[in-house]
């Protein structure tokens, strides 16, 4: 059933604010900036640094609207409430089309940058369009392939005024892949009724819940090593021994100790939606950490 033509325009905007993630989105656009504040190539307005923002966040709008175009019938399998296609308040023809412009602005909008920054944005977004289409159903490609999103970001970040990569852009960018696959393992563990009655292969499906879950508590273990990690050792010198990033750092450590728990104690698809939104903050708070930190 549709339910679009019921709809105000204002709760049309919010169905399709929920479609293209909006937070995620900007989220995922906002990590551009930071990678070229950690990096020191932003300073105040910078044109290439406009264009990069809207190239993350176009992209990241057409890869949720694919997402949900094509996992249509998986989301039905899995009871995904959460996604306006399945509720019938938007149509597929919606996601497509958004997903299709979304997708052709990027490509348009990677010609005004610098050759490197360019490259990268045209080597990905294929990745991204086969990941909806098909390579998500294989066991821990669409792990690695959404982790490897938390990368691209971060690294084109560093890419959009200079061809330098420096050192704690890369480290960043290491801590985005580990706590993007095991957010990616986490959630896999919500979905696993739909998964496997459709034969996705997931870690989840694959050896069980509480496997998955123990892969993914590792793997945030070892962002409560690395968070901190550049107060005790020189990386940057912005960040070493600096008692005030070190204290902020210590916030998002925590919440992933609590969160590991959480998840080591309780695998059931409501405990799940709940520590999805506290991981997301939690990544929110890490980042702020590491940007006040740079700055003061």
């Amino acid at each position: 059933m549709n339910n679009t033509n019921l709809c105000s325009p204002a709760e049309a905007v919010w169905f399709f604010s929920k479609l293209i993630r909006l937070d995620y989105s900007l989220f995922a656009a906002l990590n551009v900036l930071l990678a070229g504040l950690l990096a020191g190539d932003l300073h105040g307005f910078q044109l290439e640094y406009l264009i990069a923002f809207f190239v993350v966040f176009l992209a990241a709008v057409g890869a949720f609207a694919f997402n949900d175009y094509y996992d249509f019938e998986v989301d039905l399998r899995n009871h995904r409430y959460d996604r306006p296609l399945v509720l019938g308040l938007l149509s597929r023809r919606v996601a497509l089309v958004t997903g299709l412009v979304s997708f052709s602005l990027v490509i348009l909008l990677s010609l005004f940058l610098n050759p490197l920054a360019m490259s990268l944005v045209l080597v990905s977004l294929p990745l991204f369009f086969l990941y909806s289409l098909g390579l998500k159903r294989k066991i821990l490609v669409k792990n690695v392939l959404i982790a490897y999103a938390f990368v691209a970001t971060i690294i084109f970040g560093s890419l959009v005024s200079d061809a330098i990569i420096e050192p704690l852009i890369v480290y960043f960018a290491v801590m985005g892949f580990i706590v993007g696959l095991a957010f990616e393992i986490m959630l896999d563990i919500g979905d696993v009724e739909g998964d496997e009655e459709l034969g996705i292969e997931t870690l989840s499906t694959r050896f069980g819940l509480k496997t998955a879950a123990q892969v993914s508590v590792i793997l945030y273990g070892s962002i409560m090593i690395l968070d901190p990690l550049p107060f005790f050792v020189m990386i940057d010198f912005r960040l070493y021994l600096d008692y005030v990033f070190l204290l902020l750092i210590l916030i998002p450590v925590i919440s992933y100790l609590f969160i590991s728990k959480l998840l080591m104690k309780e695998q059931s698809k409501k405990s799940i939606c709940r520590l999805k939104k506290r991981v997301f903050v939690t990544m929110q708070v890490g980042c702020m950490a590491y940007l006040i930190g740079v700055l003061l």
